[in-house]
């Protein structure tokens, strides 16, 4: 086998990966109204997970050891596997899944976005983000564009500032969870 065919075997991330998750999801008798601080932990580590392998595809593609199409098609095996549609289980778990995929959504644009490149590296990220929330409700696909250009921003290196205005209950705030997550998931790798 060539060393070129063995490197587009390698599988960042797992059916049965997710499909374990969310049996964990289905045992843990997850409720919204529980009060347990610790109750909203197995979603946590499920995009905790996620976002460790969209980084792992990241990094490799940065120190040039994958190929941008081949950290494209790594991203959207990834893709295929986390945003796939669950077999429904309580409306509070469908609802959390749910949120929590629209939050990977974001991250795994974000991801695809930095890897293609040419994205907007001039337009401050806070002008970016209420460029997105403006978007949002007309054109929801534009949005989510501009949320990718503020995640591969924060994957090449760019700060993510603080934000002091709202952000309304919505996709744009979901989706910058998810860029959020990989902020957090990368200061973690540095500390590693």
């Amino acid at each position: 086998m060539k060393k070129a065919e063995k490197k587009k075997e390698i599988q960042y991330y797992t059916e049965e990966r997710w499909n374990n998750w969310i049996q964990n999801v289905k045992e843990s008798d997850f409720r919204i109204d529980n009060e347990r601080e610790d109750s909203t932990a197995i979603f946590v580590n499920m995009m905790d997970d996620v976002i460790m392998s969209c980084l792992r595809v990241v990094f490799e593609y940065r120190k040039k050891k994958t190929s941008a199409d081949d950290a494209l098609n790594a991203i959207s095996s990834i893709s295929n596997i986390v945003l796939a549609n669950a077999d429904p289980v309580n409306d509070d778990v469908d609802m959390m899944l749910q949120s929590l995929q629209s939050s990977l959504l974001g991250a795994l644009v974000s991801c695809e976005c930095y890897a293609k490149g040419g994205y907007n590296t001039k337009t401050p990220i806070t002008r970016l983000i209420k460029d997105a929330i403006s978007a949002e409700e007309e054109d929801p696909e534009n949005a989510l564009d501009i949320i990718s250009a503020v995640g591969a921003r924060v994957l090449s290196g760019k700060k993510m500032p603080e934000i002091t205005f709202d952000i309304p209950d919505g996709l744009v705030a979901e989706w910058l969870d998810g860029i959020d997550s990989i902020v957090a998931a990368m200061a973690l790798s540095q500390t590693e």
